[in-house]
């Protein structure tokens, strides 16, 4: 009885093993390669824009970043307990 159970989990595993297989031709065959067109497509004019804004986040990120750490090194760099006080509530209500 033990041997037949093996028989069956060792057919069913083998079926299932074959099945993907067939799935995996199946999905190769679906690829195409790339069209001439594709290749010599450049970067679209959105794609230039948003590369473009990006640079201008992260510059602009990296000026604050450098004012406060300047202002913390002099000692200058004050917040107000109010606008403390306010974060905290908010990063508690999310």
């Amino acid at each position: 009885m033990g041997i037949d159970r093996v028989n069956v989990t060792k057919r069913a595993i083998d079926r299932s093993q074959a099945s993907q297989s067939n799935e995996l031709v199946c999905s190769t065959k679906k690829e195409r390669p790339p069209s001439a067109d594709a290749k010599s497509a450049g970067p679209s004019s959105k794609a230039k824009e948003l590369d473009r804004l990006s640079a201008q986040i992260e510059e602009s990120q990296a000026e604050r970043f450098n004012e406060v750490r300047r202002k913390l090194e002099s000692g200058t760099y004050r917040v107000s307990a109010k606008t403390i006080a306010r974060k905290l509530i908010d990063s508690n209500r999310k």
